[in-house]
């Protein structure tokens, strides 16, 4: 057995708001904020900023996360930040864009989206998020879900890996789905030009982080969804929205 000691990296560099995100988002009178594991220890400039133009802020300590406002990319169901203040928009320091996109997928409403401002430090420049960014996966998962519901072989991806092996809960899918067949497929981590060696799989199903599920649908052939969605598909599908999904994982 290897010891693995993980570290963090904390950005060096100067983190506050750029100007353009400074006088954009006073358009708004209370913001959600949060970072990247890189820059969550360096937000004193940026809420000193947020007081000096009367722009209130509100945070959390989101799930699997170590410190308050550290947002994580898996961090992609409405629930997940464990933040119950209301506010007006949500305000992300980092650079790309996959950490902030958990922000999209965490939306509970279409109808009542709440805009992403992201300020990239490195950047010094200011970039909007939306479901724009998301709308293509969103058919393909939806289309992913019915397909899950139809077929009867189905392939189960089991990762190894620290924080996210659900071996277990993915076994209580043999109870909500008697007439389906699953196969468990476990590894430490996912190779999606091998799995269409298993030609007799119909569909997939993503037991280890939630955004494979979605950013990677183009990698699965037979489509794919993540476990907590395929245990509720048909009540995700009735409610007409993928992104209104049911939050409270199946344990």
């Amino acid at each position: 057995m290897v010891n693995v000691l993980f570290l963090d990296a904390p950005y060096s560099g100067k983190v506050e708001l750029c100007q353009e995100t400074l006088d954009y988002i006073t358009k708004f009178k209370k913001v959600a904020l949060y970072a990247s594991v890189q820059f969550v220890g360096k937000l004193e400039r940026v809420e000193e900023q947020l007081k000096e133009i009367g722009v209130e802020f509100v945070t959390s300590k989101a799930d699997r996360t170590s410190v308050k406002s550290q947002l994580l990319g898996c961090d992609s169901y409405h629930d997940s930040l464990r933040l119950e203040d209301d506010f007006d928009a949500y305000l992300y320091i980092g650079d790309g864009k996959f950490h902030p996109l958990a922000l999209v997928y965490g939306q509970k409403d279409l109808k009542e989206m709440k805009e992403i401002v992201r300020n990239d430090p490195l950047q010094e420049k200011m970039f909007l998020m939306g479901v724009d960014e998301i709308a293509g996966i969103l058919r393909k998962y939806r289309g992913s879900l019915v397909k899950f519901l139809s077929k009867s072989v189905v392939g189960v991806i089991v990762t190894i890996k620290p924080g996210q092996e659900q071996f277990r809960p993915a076994l209580a899918l043999e109870e909500k789905f008697p007439d389906k067949k699953f196969h468990y497929f476990i590894d430490n981590n996912v190779s999606f030009d091998q799995l269409e060696n298993f030609n007799f799989i119909d569909t997939w199903i993503n037991t280890s982080c939630p955004r494979v599920g979605f950013d990677d649908q183009e990698k699965f052939q037979r489509g794919v969804v993540n476990l907590n969605d395929a245990y509720f598909a048909a009540e995700i599908l009735a409610k007409g929205s993928v992104l209104n999904r049911v939050s409270k994982k199946k344990n």
